[in-house]
């Protein structure tokens, strides 16, 4: 199997689908193996919108478990200046389900000052009622990393070290990684014509830039390693525990591997995580997969019956990214397809 994930790798290099990368696997029996390509197996990577699974949803996750958070809470209870019209209906449920009508991309808004950009999220005026729509975006894990900093009282970079990266010895990542390792040692992300430099060790997402003057932001600006994200990943394959100890509330695993909605909405979603989701996970997973991916040529895969799981880091938009996610997704399907089927 291994040898054939080589050349499926080696293949999309040669087909400029990416230059740089690196893949992570978890076995069913724990083992890991990781994979790197022009690049060191301890490179560190923006991971885009994986920062919505780690650090965000997962730390959102275990207050849920613990009771410090409320599931069917509105967002207003925590984040006082929330006023959209359907101020009372919206849910912390909502947020982690992606199930509100924000219709506007993020990226449209990177001109502004990150109070306007506060402000547009918490003054929005949604055109359908909450919770009956799928609608991946980025202001839902704003919102819910905000609501995370509320009830700690701690910055989302803070509480992320203090809650995962160091029970799980994730020493390679976290937000703003040029205070913690040379620019070198990062993986460049675009040729950006907004900010007209090279990005390389500043997040790459471009409403995150901006609210990062404020605050980390719980949508992107996560930089992490292939092989720091494997712990991370085997701590949810084994219900919140790594190496013996209980990092994250029981009963999170459940929660990520089922679907949230009701049949009322045709969507697949988990709590928190995308689920079963064929496009970039494949055809030979169990239906209990859940994950996440990342605009820059992330993603993370876990198969919860099979106790295994994939990652790939990549440098897909580097020098310039593609109008879509296409040869990715079809690279990141192939990956998990080899992996998943050879076990």
């Amino acid at each position: 199997m291994q040898k054939e994930i080589h050349k499926f790798l080696d293949n999309a290099i040669e087909q400029g689908v990416f230059h740089k990368a690196v893949l992570g696997l978890i076995y069913p029996n724990g083992e890991t193996c990781v994979i790197a390509k022009n690049v060191s197996e301890n490179a560190v990577f923006d991971i885009a919108s994986l920062t919505k699974v780690c650090p965000t949803s997962t730390i959102a996750l275990h207050y849920i478990l613990t009771k410090k958070l409320d599931l069917k809470a509105p967002v207003s209870k925590y984040l006082k200046k929330f006023n959209t019209n359907y101020r009372d209906e919206v849910l912390v449920w909502h947020l982690l389900t992606h199930s509100l009508d924000y219709s506007v991309p993020m990226s449209s808004l990177k001109e502004k000052s990150p109070e306007e950009i506060l402000d547009f999220l918490f003054n929005y005026q949604f055109e359908k009622r909450p919770g009956t729509l799928f609608n991946y975006g980025n202001p839902a894990s704003i919102l819910l990393g905000l609501i995370l900093q509320e009830i700690s009282g701690k910055h989302l970079d803070v509480l992320a070290e203090e809650l995962l990266f160091l029970p799980l010895g994730m020493n390679r990542s976290g937000f703003f990684p040029l205070k913690k390792m040379p620019k070198e040692e990062i993986v460049p992300t675009e040729i950006c014509a907004f900010r007209n430099r090279k990005i390389q060790g500043e997040v790459h997402d471009e409403s995150a830039f901006v609210l990062q003057k404020l605050f980390p932001v719980g949508s992107a600006g996560m930089f992490s390693t292939v092989p720091d994200l494997l712990r991370f990943l085997k701590m949810l394959l084994q219900d919140g525990k790594f190496e013996g100890k209980q990092v994250i509330a029981s009963g999170i695993l459940d929660l990520i591997s089922k679907n949230a909605f009701a049949r009322d909405i045709s969507a697949c979603t988990a709590l928190g995580f995308e689920l079963n989701s064929e496009k970039f996970m494949g055809k030979c997973h169990s239906s209990k997969t859940f994950g996440k991916t990342g605009f820059t040529g992330a993603s993370l895969v876990g198969d919860a019956e099979k106790k295994a799981g994939i990652i790939l880091l990549s440098d897909f938009t580097y020098p310039k990214r593609e109008k879509t996610p296409a040869r990715i997704n079809e690279t990141r399907a192939g990956l998990a397809d080899i992996f998943f089927n050879g076990i």
